[in-house]
């Protein structure tokens, strides 16, 4: 932007300072119904948003470029800048302009950033919006600390983890719109972004003043209490960083923020990224929660359950009784199926209490958002009725105590709105008649004004003749009398003249002046007191924010419990006992989504039992296709619904607790790392091997694929021997190499077991049940068959084969060998490498599979590698 000029307007001026306030946003500066943007700005909101570029200054528009966007459809237009990663500055008019001589006041009152939204349109309605800040130590070694703040729910949760290594597995269970790298953690920014697909992250200073003093500053007394507790340096210190950002961009506000708890995912369950990712526990391959776990068990009917349910999902639990607590409450909603469609039904109504009550707490609810607060707060109750209808003897349990229902801030908004207040507070409209005496006063005169302008017109007609004559208003000229052109001999000359149109001549008169003052004085005043009322209503619902997203969080519970139990109903989910134990047992287990997808009665479930003490490692073999990955992942699954608190899909299922959970599962690469398939698949081998103790559960599949047969074979037995003898955890380890299984013969506690399946007709039949003991042979050819290879390419490979697994060769003859006649003449010995290999492709092939080409394509092939006489 320009240099600060002392000749420029007051208006420019106005707009230099702020602009000078925050360099790095994009400044949406107020001017009537527009926000304008000038300078850079305006050229980089014109590309962007695909907005005219225009100028102030007509005869030299580069001086003084200019953008601007309506002011009610402001909000699409930021969407789009803060996807792009940008900062918006909101700069407001503090008065109004027709009520003000001179210059408007205007100030930044907010600074809109991708981590930083709390309007309904900039928010996914069940998923946490958070902004993240990491900070590390100048050592690689020291510990990292990770705070995230959800300003739309005002929930700031901070902890530490070890290692480095440790932080992107938490950042991608956060999944923030944005992150702020404190001074000594830039060597994550290149990792970050390669992974936090869409976060927007900057690389911050250090801070001005001390942690302790920032959050002293920014935080109400209960909330900086909290954030004491922090013990950790770094966990401190990325609280101090996110709440020192956010306060920078609400200026002049306190921040919803009235307790810092600790990271709940650092007392939870270990789920790195890589397991998340094989897993898709909420976000699948496309990128979508299509197919995930948390799409085929979300059925709660609340945008804060809805939120819970992912975070617990992402964050099993480790505490045995902490679990047991939730499955009670789960099995209490599966028996009493009354109750869980009454309380459904009552939470169906209630809304987002979390984010409502923090809107109207930052000053930027509206009428409609009180009504929404008061509807949440009316249904509330219903929903409590319905627990309460449980069993006394059975909901002995705290996460079922009655909460507050704000009977009070209830009563005032139902008594004050409107039954669908949808107006903006400058419209008024939303306050009940009967509520206030002096806005009744004023909204009488209103009417009993329009009441009068109609008298009045009536009787200027019997008075004139006119009968054309009519009163009208509009915003500019007020309230004025029109004549058609034809009927003008009529209108009085004591009559004043305001305007000439089309069609005839505007006057006005000495009555209609007082008549019309006393109009827009009612219509002021009721304005005036209507926005008063809203201001004060809007002062008590502030004052109970912290009652209202208490009851909220206890409601959100509910949601999730009778939605885990609506699940198990409705899929024949059972109750998992959980235990300090070494077995993770499970009878008639089920994969939950793959189920979902099957036809009904389709799904083959199968046992698993792992035992610390016992078999503790499986070796799965069997074909592809045959289900050794849906095995796998179904095992990892009930694991993490059971300490997530769910009900799981088995006829029985017994989990002594899972500390970490690792996955390696599905080939990939990463192009954006520059690394290969085989590269992604040691790293995340490597990082399992590092991170997995005793207690933990790792599923492994393939590993060695993308090497050299001998080369792989020897990573994974190396692997495998590790797993068993050197970290002693349950795994389930799934491979092609058949010779892996000999490892059970010095492996005591290794396990084979196999995926079974059946030739039939040339084909293979999917059993998809366990069976003890190695897989008796690959059937590759039969899967190659079903995924339609020609049977040309089929019979070769089945000589291929024969040929590998031959003890006199095991190699394919290279292609430089004589090539001789199909059959050798009488006297001349056996036939050729070459002409035995061609004998035993027509006999493997099937000929009734192939198509005439296919079997002219063949002959063609056979000839041209024996040769001709």
């Amino acid at each position: 932007m320009a240099a600060k000029d002392p000749k420029q307007k007051p208006m420019m001026r106005q707009y230099a300072e702020a602009k000078a306030a925050y360099p790095d946003a994009i400044l949406f500066f107020r001017l009537g119904d527009f926000y304008e943007m000038f300078f850079e700005d305006a050229v980089t909101a014109s590309n962007l948003l695909g907005i005219t570029l225009t100028s102030r200054n007509r005869e030299r528009p580069s001086e003084e470029p200019m953008a601007g966007v309506p002011h009610h459809s402001a909000h699409t237009y930021i969407a789009k800048l803060l996807a792009a990663g940008h900062k918006v500055a909101i700069c407001e008019q503090l008065a109004d302009p027709s009520k003000v001589k001179g210059i408007v006041p205007r100030a930044v009152v907010r600074v809109v950033t991708p981590g930083l939204v709390t309007g309904d349109a900039e928010l996914e309605a069940r998923e946490n919006h958070y902004l993240a800040a990491v900070e590390a130590g100048e050592g690689a070694s020291d510990p990292v600390g990770l705070a995230l703040l959800d300003l739309s729910t005002g929930e700031l949760l901070a902890g530490e983890v070890s290692h480095r290594s440790l932080v992107l597995g938490e950042i991608v269970r956060a999944h923030p719109r944005e992150i702020l790298l404190g001074p000594h953690a830039g060597d994550l920014e290149p990792t970050l972004r390669a992974v936090v697909v869409g976060a927007t992250i900057r690389t911050e200073l250090a801070l001005d003043k001390a942690n302790r003093e920032v959050l002293a500053l920014a935080l109400d007394e209960d909330a900086a209490r909290d954030a004491e507790k922090l013990h950790s340096v770094a966990a401190l210190g990325a609280a101090a960083r996110v709440v020192a950002f956010a306060a920078s961009c609400t200026p002049g506000r306190q921040l919803p923020i009235q307790r810092v708890g600790v990271l709940e995912a650092l007392g939870a369950m270990r789920l790195d990224e890589t397991a998340q990712g094989h897993l898709e526990l909420v976000v699948g391959q496309d990128g979508s929660r299509r197919g995930t776990l948390l799409d085929t068990i979300d059925r709660t009917v609340t945008p804060p359950g809805a939120r819970l349910l992912r975070q617990r999902i992402l964050a099993p639990l480790l505490d045995v009784h902490a679990i047991r607590e939730r499955h009670d409450v789960v099995e209490l909603f599966v028996i009493h199926a009354r109750a869980r469609a009454e309380l459904r039904a009552a939470l169906e109504r209630v809304g987002d209490l979390e984010r409502v009550g923090v809107k109207i707490a930052l000053g930027d609810g509206t009428p409609r958002d009180l009504g929404r607060l008061r509807d949440g707060l009316v249904a509330a109750a219903p929903a409590l009725a319905a627990t309460l209808s449980l069993p006394a003897s059975e909901r002995a349990i705290p996460m079922l105590e009655p909460p507050d229902l704000l009977p009070d801030l209830a009563a005032l908004l139902g008594r004050a709105l409107v039954d669908a207040p949808t107006s903006p507070e400058k419209e008024g409209g939303f306050i009940r008649d009967g509520f206030d005496r002096e806005l009744d006063d004023a909204r009488r005169l209103q009417r009993e004004g329009t009441d009068l302008i109609v008298a009045l017109e009536t009787k200027l007609r019997a008075e004139t003749g006119a009968t054309g004559l009519r009163v009208r208003y509009t915003r500019v000229f007020g309230w004025y009398i029109e004549v058609t052109r034809s009927q003008l001999a009529k209108a009085p000359t004591s009559w004043r003249r305001k305007q000439t149109v089309a069609g005839g001549e505007r006057f006005s008169t000495p009555e209609l002046d007082q008549l019309s003052a006393d109009i827009e004085s009612a219509e002021t005043r009721a304005l005036g007191r209507e926005s008063a009322l809203f201001g004060e209503l809007t002062a008590a619902a502030r004052k109970q924010e912290g009652r209202v997203r208490a009851l909220g969080r206890r409601l959100a519970e509910w949601d999730v419990a009778a939605a885990l139990a609506e699940v198990a109903h409705q899929n024949d989910f059972t109750r998992p006992e959980i235990d300090e134990g070494d077995v993770l047992e499970i009878v008639e287990g089920r994969h939950p989504v793959v189920e979902r997808l099957a036809a009904r009665g389709r799904f083959v479930p199968n046992d698993t039992r792992l035992d610390l003490e016992a078999g503790r490692l499986w070796l799965v073999t069997g074909p592809n296709m045959a289900g050794k990955s849906t095995l796998m992942r179904q095992v990892a699954l009930i694991v993490v619904l059971a300490q997530a608190g769910s009900f799981v899909p088995a006829a029985r299922a017994k989990v002594g607790i899972v500390d970490r959970l690792f996955s390696r599962v599905g080939a990939s690469d990463n192009l954006s790392r520059g690394e290969s398939t085989f590269m992604v698949e040691m790293r995340e081998t490597a990082a399992i091997l590092a991170g997995a103790t005793r207690r933990s559960l790792v599923i492994l599949d393939e590993i060695g694929r993308g090497t050299s047969t001998y080369d792989g074979l020897a990573i994974a037995w190396a692997v495998a021997e590790h797993l068993h003898d050197a970290i002693g955890c349950r795994a389930m380890f799934a491979t092609h190499y058949h010779e892996l299984t000999e490892l059970s013969k010095t492996a005591r506690h290794l396990e084979n077991v196999s995926v079974s399946a059946r030739e039939h007709d040339g084909g293979v039949v999917f059993l998809h049940a366990i069976e003890r003991g190695p897989a008796s042979k690959s059937y590759g050819v039969a899967v190659a068959r079903l995924a339609g290879l020609p049977e040309s390419v089929l019979a070769r490979a089945v000589a291929l084969t024969a040929s590998f697994e031959s003890p006199r060769d095991t190699r394919p003859a290279a292609r430089t060998t004589p090539q001789l006649g199909l059959f050798d003449a009488p006297g001349q010995g056996a036939p050729r490498d070459d002409e035995r290999r061609a004998v035993e492709t027509l006999r493997a092939v099937d000929v009734d599979r192939m198509t005439p080409l296919d079997a002219l394509a063949l002959v063609a092939k056979l000839k041209a590698s024996v040769g001709t006489k």
